[in-house]
């Protein structure tokens, strides 16, 4: 970034500004990272520990907060930080260059807005549509009769498969996969049979999916994606699964087949989660739990299996508890045995 002074960035966010204007910023970085020249922030006060060991030559702290180098102090100094990397994103037209690159390949009656960047090596299927402003990075695969909104951002190995409905702003990132067979089979006397997998896959506007990441296709209807619902990497969500919107889970999270999930669900990474269950509006997943009953609205679990995270953690607490108990035990059992042998 262009170096810029404190006391300019202190104006443009709106701050109160503590130590020299005209020390100048060259860059931004997190406190473990952050040199002489970068600008960082403290989220709360209760990171005061931090702040000393690193080298940040600034900071954005909160209000209350007492720095011990120059700063600026703003209501929410993660957020300030959060808007000021904008400037070191780079320009989507390095990443998606506009126009069609000639070695795409594009069915004659697919649909593409002039406003529309495909990348080398594309394939745009029969009967799919691209709304103004999307972009598709280099060997992108687009199966036949697939829409996508306007400026959605798909980078570049991902396939969607045919039949799939994306909304507007959509982000899909590298190696992500849009309506894949569900896993679905049937049992019989010469081994397992493919049931054939109709249904699509349905991203609702302002979705994320990260990369690595699958959804599967419904068995029959939709697989649904919620509004605003972002999806870490290395994700699998099953087929005829239903994401309510603005939800968010972490990697490696695993959902099976025909789970509902309300608004606003937050699962950390590794967690499962069993087939046909509901997770109610709100819900919290702690990281690693297994999921195998239904999870009340609002409700926190943890564990393998899952609990409510109050009883979750006093078992853990009396798990921890067993090895002196065990040898408590032995020495009882120690005792009493002289008494066993006289009777």
């Amino acid at each position: 970034m262009t170096g810029r002074t404190l006391g300019e960035i202190a104006r443009e966010l709106g701050g109160e500004l503590l130590g020299p204007g005209g020390m100048i910023i060259t860059g931004f970085g997190v406190l473990e990272d952050a040199g002489p020249g970068d600008l960082s922030f403290v989220a709360r006060a209760g990171l005061a520990a931090g702040v000393s060991k690193s080298l940040a030559g600034a900071l954005l702290v909160p209000v209350g907060f007492a720095p011990d180098r120059p700063a600026i102090r703003v209501d929410d100094p993660h957020r300030a930080f959060v808007g000021l990397l904008d400037e070191l994103a780079p320009p989507a037209d390095l990443i998606f260059p506009p126009g069609i690159h000639p070695t795409a390949v594009i069915a004659p009656d697919a649909e593409v807005d002039a406003a529309a960047a495909i990348g080398p090596f594309c394939v745009v299927g029969a009967g799919t549509r691209l709304g103004a402003g999307t972009r598709l990075g280099a060997h992108v695969v687009l199966e036949a009769d697939v829409t996508l909104g306007a400026d959605c951002l798909v980078y570049s190995g991902v396939t969607v498969r045919y039949g799939c409905r994306l909304g507007d702003r959509v982000i899909l990132h590298p190696g992500a996969v849009i309506g894949s067979d569900g896993f679905g089979y049937l049992p019989g006397p010469e081994g397992m049979e493919k049931i054939p997998q109709v249904g699509i896959v349905v991203l609702e506007d302002d979705v994320e999916i990260g990369a690595g990441s699958c959804v599967d296709r419904a068995k029959a209807g939709r697989t649904v994606i919620g509004t605003g619902t972002k999806v870490d990497n290395l994700v699998q969500i099953g087929h005829n699964v239903k994401i309510g919107a603005h939800c968010a889970l972490s990697a490696q999270v695993g959902i099976a087949g025909t789970v509902v999930m309300g608004e606003g669900v937050v699962a950390g990474g590794q967690v499962g989660i069993a087939d046909h269950l509901e997770v109610g509006a709100g819900a919290r997943l702690g990281a690693k739990s297994g999921i195998w009953r239904d999870v009340p609205a609002g409700e926190t679990v943890f564990g393998y299996p899952a609990l409510n995270i109050r009883e979750s953690f006093r078992i853990t607490s009396a798990v921890r508890k067993l090895p002196d108990l065990i040898k408590r035990w032995r020495k009882i059992e120690a005792r009493m045995e002289p008494q066993q042998e006289q009777e």
